[in-house]
């Protein structure tokens, strides 16, 4: 297939980075190794500096490395989907759109990050989950609630931080092949090295599979292929001053099929058809961070630069038909300054700060008109402080601000408190969350797209939203049992929508005046009966609601009634080991686009998934595994139109070298 990359002006800053990084890792020596950290208490994405979990008053979610590796899946999607506040939309076969929704909100109101790279498209200004393999990644941390004060825009409903594997103590190295159903291949290699001064990961994964045709209509399968390289190391300077690295490049080719959307109107008008077309994209993120630690840990700094670079092309028959270019750069400073006043309270006081400048880029590839033909830039200032106050080692609180400094559109404040308050005697935990969050308009909905069927808007203003949750943590039996009650509540202003009209076949887009509301309901738990059963549980209530010229309309894609258990047994000695899954997806509603209106509701049916894992040690260093999904075979759609995979099998070995 022709690669297009295409070089345009901002590609020298991340040129910078990424050779400033390749300088990092490069330089350290394949020998050597470190003891890899646990970080299963500490939650990264608040505030960008660890905390303690049990201090943090917003409702979050940890997936560890050990449930990665017993559900055995390959999309990083397909973990989320199980967990609290969650919905997950994949347009068809592996590969396709998928859209990740948290409490109701849209897919570009979750701020995504990787290895510290918020790795939202600088475009859509979503995060497209189908790209993410689940083979490198390590630990998942989902914070839900408004959390721009932190990090800006898109963290309007939460924060999905992603935490890829880092270096064990001594030489390793792994290989993993797995084939399966749709005729579907992954390879994979890793080699990590490190010592008490440098330390460096490298993994390289390929995946391709040749689908299934997720259209009613035609015979040819809609295949995927994705081939992603990440590396990241570190090095200590000297014993307080750190340097770090990452860097990681995608290329995914995508056969897909569209929605008939041709006119006059067609038996299949609305309906995925059976039809030629192809997309290509390359994407390159790079991070360079400086760590320096003073006052035994009590004073910490950190100067950073991160570069995203991305390409998307569409081709229809072989001829290019739309694309776009999209480039952010980010850089800034931040600092922790911690002290204590053992004579007030037992207080222990945490200062934050953080100044960061962004600046991103957008062209459109395929213009129709020379308006089209700019290339359009933006840039924010974002000044962020925080405070965190600890009490008594019971009472835990937190506020933070920031202001945004926006060049495009209006300047915006966000803010969030939260508060969690431990009862040690009975393990009973309270937290709570309240704040303000926002998303920017895309560079799509402010200047439009080819081919001219999507008018942008300048004059478009942030998305608003102020929420808040209240939730209940009990733990039980010497923490074997833990329960999350958490109840949610916010309301989105300014809400961006588009108009379409059938008579010129064109979009165009506005602010909203009326306010949507959405709240709902998260329960989950954790159970380990014994040392070798382990069950996780979870049941989202979710009611989003939006209103349009003063009428209230259930939000698409976003089920009522979401729930899922995962069950994982381990025996001969921890050996063995066999995962039981289930995933329920209540009743949606979506837009159909076969009536004269863009409007008209079609109502997707509930569907249950089932899936089962289990893996095998057949030595010290060679692993069998195998996985089953959609055991039963069901029937279902996750967004109007388009095929889903029916049963489907898959099997493979991994060897381990080194430690």
């Amino acid at each position: 297939m022709a690669n297009t990359y295409n070089i345009f002006p901002l590609k020298k800053h991340l040129s910078v980075i990424s050779l400033c990084t390749a300088s990092l890792l490069l330089s350290v020596s394949p020998t050597v190794a470190e003891e890899a950290t646990k970080l299963d208490e500490l939650v990264v994405s608040a505030g960008r500096f660890a905390i303690e979990a049990e201090k943090l008053g917003s409702a979050t979610t940890i997936i560890t490395q050990e449930q990665i590796e017993n559900s055995g899946t390959t999309y990083a999607a397909d973990l989320l989907r199980s967990q609290p506040g969650i919905a997950i939309n994949r347009t068809g076969g592996p590969g396709g759109l998928t859209q990740l929704r948290l409490r109701g909100a849209e897919g570009n109101h979750v701020v995504v990050v990787i290895d510290g790279i918020e790795v939202n498209n600088p475009v859509q200004g979503e995060f497209d989950f189908s790209n993410l393999l689940a083979e490198d990644i390590e630990r998942i941390e989902i914070l839900r609630g408004p959390q721009s004060a932190s990090w800006g825009s898109n963290a309007l409903a939460g924060v999905i931080n992603i935490t890829t594997k880092k270096a064990s103590k001594g030489f390793s190295a792994s290989a993993k092949a797995q084939y399966g159903s749709f005729n579907s291949k992954l390879f994979s290699g890793r080699v990590a090295a490190g010592n008490d001064y440098a330390r460096l990961a490298m993994t390289l994964t390929h995946q391709d599979t040749d689908g299934y045709n997720v259209s009613d209509f035609g015979t040819e399968d809609d295949g995927d292929e994705n081939t992603t390289f990440s590396a990241k190391g570190d090095i200590d300077v000297t014993k307080n001053f750190n340097i770090s690295g990452v860097f990681r490049y995608l290329r995914h080719n995508l056969d897909f099929d569209n929605q008939d959307f041709a006119f006059p109107a067609t038996a299949t008008q609305g309906l995925v058809i059976d039809t030629n077309n192809e997309t290509r994209r390359r994407e390159l993120y790079a991070k360079t961070e400086a760590t320096l630690k003073l006052f035994d840990d009590r004073w910490i700094h950190k100067a950073f630069i991160t570069g995203v670079d991305t390409k998307s092309s569409n081709y229809q028959d072989e001829l290019l038909s739309s694309g776009n270019n999209g480039e952010r750069l980010n850089y800034g400073y931040s600092s922790q300054f911690t002290f204590e006043t053992p004579s007030f309270a037992n207080a222990r006081h945490t200062i934050i700060g953080l100044v960061e400048k962004e600046t991103e880029k957008f062209r459109n590839t395929v213009p129709s008109n020379a308006a089209q033909a700019q290339e359009f830039e933006r840039d924010i200032t974002g000044y962020v402080a925080e405070y965190r106050l600890d009490l008594f080692d019971s009472l835990f609180l937190t506020g933070a601000y920031r202001f945004d400094d926006n060049d495009r559109f209006e300047d915006a404040e966000t803010y969030r408190l939260t508060t969690a308050y431990l009862l040690k005697d009975t393990g009973t935990r309270f937290h709570a969350s309240y704040g303000k969050g926002i998303t920017n308009p895309t560079f799509f909905e402010q200047f439009g797209f080819s081919p001219d069927r999507f008018d942008g808007n300048p004059n478009l203003i942030p998305e608003e939203s102020i929420g808040w949750d209240f939730g209940i943590e009990q733990s039980l039996f010497n923490k074997r049992l833990v329960v999350d009650v958490t109840y949610f509540e916010s309301n989105l202003e300014n809400e961006i929508v588009s108009t379409f009209d059938f008579a010129t076949f064109r979009s165009s887009v506005d602010n909203l005046r009326e306010k949507s509301e959405r709240k709902g309901v998260e329960v989950s738990f954790t159970a380990k009966p014994t040392d070798h059963l382990d069950i996780i549980g979870a049941y989202t209530y979710t009611d989003s609601v939006e209103v349009r010229n003063g009428m209230e309309l259930l939000e698409v894609r976003r089920p009522e009634h979401t729930a899922s258990l995962d069950v994982t047994y381990r025996f001969l000695e921890d050996r063995a080991r066999v995962s039981a899954g289930v995933v329920y997806n209540g009743k949606s509603e979506d837009l159909e686009f076969i009536s004269s209106t863009p409007e008209t509701r079609v109502t997707l049916d509930d569907y249950t998934l089932f899936r089962l894992s289990g893996s095998y040690d057949i030595s010290e260093r060679v692993r069998w595994f195998g996985r089953l999904e959609n055991v039963f075979d069901e029937n279902y759609e996750e967004v109007f139109g388009f095929n889903t995979p029916g049963f489907a099998a898959y099997t493979g070995v991994k060897i381990n070298l080194g430690n």
